[in-house]
């Protein structure tokens, strides 16, 4: 019982954060950053390594925020909470064993924090690399995250989870219905929270400087916990080193008004290749 409490905290404050923060409106750093004409360099106006490592950190710092506060907030908390929701609605069910080897009806402390390491997390970092790839391409403010939330649903929950109608675990609990709704209630939550959260962040995080280099270093920190996801950082931060004008050419390019449309266009055929999937996923799982 104090897990789920606990989990229904947390979950409480993911929302409260989301609906408070909903107005806020994602803004990215200037780019590029250059020498001014006339500086010491040897070749005025080329875009500096420290300078790409500066805007390479700054998106790195947001995107640590982003998919740690929703992977706990959000996909964890919630997560759990709809598996308890579900066990509790399917009370046949306990003590039998679902897909991932959990015994239904049982809180541990050591499976809730499996799940956190193993599936929330993962999937909040993925969809936070996600928004922050096609923010341009959505509405401002949290009602693109929402947005973003729904196409995540539609285009990988009949694949990955959690609508693969191959997955047993709807054969144990239920009803269906209830599952995809709860479901995709979270995911889009998710949305949303990973849109408010990162808006607010983006206008109050600066580019890394010698006074507010601590800033942008601590969220940074986290990447060494959550190593695989330091791993892919670091191997980043070495390539933007290498080549720095890479990161804002990128930018640049994907919020340019033909990457808009390119992106907007591609959005929608992933919805549109996705659906029939979807669809015999829910009708699948709807009744069972």
């Amino acid at each position: 019982m104090p897990l789920i409490i606990t989990c229904a905290v947390l979950l409480a404050v993911g929302v409260v954060v989301t609906v408070v923060w909903w107005p806020e409106r994602f803004a990215a750093p200037p780019t590029p950053f250059t020498r001014p004409t006339g500086s010491d360099e040897s070749e005025p106006g080329r875009v500096r390594h420290l300078d790409g490592l500066r805007l390479y950190a700054w998106w790195a710092a947001v995107f640590m925020v982003i998919g740690t506060a929703t992977g706990i907030l959000i996909t964890g908390a919630g997560g759990r909470l709809t598996m308890r929701l579900l066990a509790m609605t399917s009370p046949e069910a306990t003590g039998r064993f679902t897909e991932a080897s959990a015994s239904v009806g049982e809180i541990s402390l050591e499976g809730t924090f499996t799940f956190l390491l193993f599936g929330a997390l993962p999937f909040s970092f993925a969809s936070a690399a996600l928004y922050l790839l096609v923010v341009p391409w959505l509405p401002s403010g949290a009602l693109g995250g929402v947005l973003l939330g729904a196409v995540m649903f539609v285009t990988v929950s009949p694949f990955v989870d959690p609508l693969r109608a191959d997955n047993i675990d709807f054969l144990i609990v239920g009803p269906g219905w209830l599952a995809i709704i709860a479901f995709a209630l979270l995911s889009l939550l998710q949305g949303a929270a990973l849109a408010a959260i990162a808006g607010r962040l983006s206008r109050s995080l600066h580019l890394m400087t010698r006074r507010n280099w601590p800033q942008t270093v601590a969220p940074l920190l986290l990447s060494i916990v959550l190593f695989p996801i330091g791993a892919v950082l670091a191997l980043g931060g070495l390539i933007t080193f290498a080549l720095p004008r890479l990161l804002p050419w990128f930018l640049d390019i994907r919020a340019s008004r033909t990457g808009v449309v390119v992106g907007r266009v591609l959005l929608a055929l992933a919805v549109v290749a996705a659906l029939p999937a979807f669809v015999g996923a829910v009708v699948s799982i709807w009744g069972r």
